[in-house]
C-alpha cells in the first residue's frame, strides 16, 4: 500500500491549474466504442482510472495514441472479449461498458464493477436502459441484444451513471428515443457534445433529453476542469490560510458548492483565477443533491472546513456516504451521525496516522493533514491517485513538503 508522508502546517500559497475532469473523461472514454473511426480527446488527465479505462478498451481492440495534450483512439477493429475482472473491479465507471458494449458488439456481461463502495450503489437503472432498447439478461448475467430498438424511457430518480448508458444506448440505435430524468451534470453534458460529434442528433429539454441515433464516426471533444479537484484546492486554501489560487475552473458549476461557504464568512476573490480566504466563523447546513445541487463528492471535502466553525452535512444521493469520517477522527475532527445527518463539531486538527477509505474521503484526510502542525502518514495513496492529477507535484509546487512513498 502506497502513502503520503506530510509535515503539515504551512500556509499553501500559489497558483493551481486545475486538470481535466474524471467524471467527464470516463463516460467519453466508453463510448468511443460505439463509433467507426478515430476520436481525438483533448485535456484528458493523468489519473489512475483514466488510465485504466483506457487499458479496458485496449483490451478491445482499440488502439490508443497521444499528441501533445490530445488523445486518440481508434475503434475500426474491435472484437468482443469477456471484460477483465482484474480491470473493472478498479473502476466505477466499467459500468459504462454496459451500453457500449451492447451498441457495438450486441452483447454485454455482468462483472464485478468497482470504484468507492462508500454506499450500496445497484445498477437496476442500468439494467432498465438497456431492457428497454431490446436487451436480454440471462440468468448468468450474458446481455444480448439481437437488434437495438429506439425507447422511451423514465428514471425514478437521476443518475449519472444510468444517464450515460442511457445516450450511448439511445446514441446506437436508429430513431429516437427519449430519456426523461437524464442527470444534468457538466460531465454529461460533456458527453452529449462527444455524441453529437459522432453522428448523434442529441436535444435537450429541461431533464428530458431526445436522441435520434443509428451509424457513428469518430467523434471530438475536449475534456473541461474538473469542479470537484478545483473544489478540493478551494477548500484546502481554507484551511491553511487562503492563498490558493485555482486557475481554469468554472466559477458557474461549483456555485452550490462556494453558496455555503461564502455564508459562512469566508471571502473569494477572483483575478486570473478564484480564490477562498477569511475562514469560515460560522457553521453551515449542506444538503448533497443532483446538479446543480451540492455534488455528493465534494461533501468529503468539505468536512476538514466545517471543522473549523462547525456545520452538518446530509447527503440525499448517497445516503451511508460518512464511513471517511471515522479516519478524520485520527486527525482530530469531531462529529457525529444523527438519523442520517453528519454533525461536525469546532475541532483543532492534529497531525496523526490515517488510511484513505475511498478517494474523495482520502482527498479529506490528505486536506487536514497538510493543515495540520507536524508529520502525518495518509496510507491508501493509490485511492486518491485515482482522481487526482499529479498532487505531489502540485501542492509542492503551492509550498506543501509532501512525499509518496510507494512501499
Amino acid at each position: 500500500m502506497a502513502k503520503f508522508v506530510v509535515n503539515g502546517g504551512a500556509r499553501l500559497s500559489g497558483k493551481c491549474r486545475i486538470s481535466g475532469s474524471k467524471n467527464a473523461s470516463l463516460p467519453v472514454i466508453f463510448a468511443s466504442l460505439i463509433a467507426r473511426g478515430t476520436s481525438e480527446i483533448d485535456n484528458l488527465p493523468d489519473i489512475g482510472d483514466v488510465r485504466v479505462a483506457l487499458e479496458i478498451i485496449k483490451r478491445y481492440g482499440a488502439s490508443i495514441s497521444k499528441k501533445g495534450n490530445t488523445t486518440y483512439i481508434n475503434t475500426e477493429k474491435l472484437r468482443y472479449t469477456e471484460p477483465d475482472a482484474e480491470l473493472v473491479c478498479k473502476i466505477r465507471a466499467s459500468t459504462y461498458l454496459l451500453g457500449a458494449s451492447a451498441v457495438r458488439f450486441g452483447r454485454a456481461r455482468l462483472s464485478p464493477f468497482g470504484g468507492c463502495a462508500f454506499s450500496p450503489r445497484p445498477i437496476d437503472m442500468h439494467l432498465d436502459a438497456l431492457l428497454s432498447h431490446g436487451a436480454v439478461l440471462s440468468d448468468n448475467g450474458d446481455i444480448t441484444v439481437k437488434r437495438l430498438v429506439p425507447s422511451v424511457i423514465s428514471f425514478k430518480k437521476r443518475s449519472v451513471g444510468a444517464s450515460v448508458n442511457a445516450l450511448i444506448l439511445a446514441a446506437g440505435a436508429s430513431g429516437e428515443s427519449v430519456i426523461e430524468g437524464c442527470a444534468l451534470e457538466p460531465h454529461i453534458l460533456t458527453l452529449i457534445e462527444f455524441l453529437r460529434s459522432m453522428g448523434a442528433d442529441i436535444s435537450l429539454e429541461g431533464d428530458t433529453a431526445r436522441v435520434r441515433g443509428g451509424e457513428l464516426h469518430g467523434g471530438k471533444v475536449r475534456i473541461g476542469p474538473d469542479m470537484i479537484e478545483a473544489g478540493s484546492y478551494l477548500a484546502l486554501s481554507l484551511l491553511t490560510g487562503g492563498g490558493i489560487t485555482v486557475i481554469g475552473a468554472e466559477e458557474s458549476e461549483l456555485s452550490s458548492f462556494l453558496e455555503p461557504l461564502l455564508e459562512s464568512g469566508a471571502e473569494i476573490s477572483r483575478d486570473v483565477g478564484i480564490r477562498l480566504c477569511s475562514r469560515p466563523r460560522k457553521p453551515v447546513r449542506i444538503v448533497t443533491g443532483p446538479y446543480p445541487e451540492f455534488p455528493t463528492d465534494l461533501q468529503p471535502i468539505i468536512a476538514p472546513v466545517l471543522a473549523l466553525s462547525g456545520g452538518s452535512i446530509r447527503d440525499t444521493v448517497w445516503e451511508g456516504r460518512f464511513g471517511y469520517l471515522s479516519e478524520l477522527s485520527r486527525l482530530g475532527i469531531s462529529s457525529r451521525i444523527v438519523r442520517g445527518v453528519a454533525e461536525i463539531f469546532p475541532s483543532e486538527l492534529k497531525s496523526g496516522n490515517a488510511t484513505a477509505p475511498d478517494l474523495r474521503g482520502g482527498m479529506a484526510l490528505l486536506m487536514s493533514a497538510l493543515s495540520a502542525e507536524g508529520q502525518s502518514v495518509i496510507d491508501g495513496a493509490e485511492v486518491i491517485l485515482r482522481g487526482y492529477d499529479d498532487p505531489v507535484g502540485k501542492l509542492g509546487q503551492l509550498g506543501a513538503e509532501i512525499e509518496y512513498v510507494d512501499n
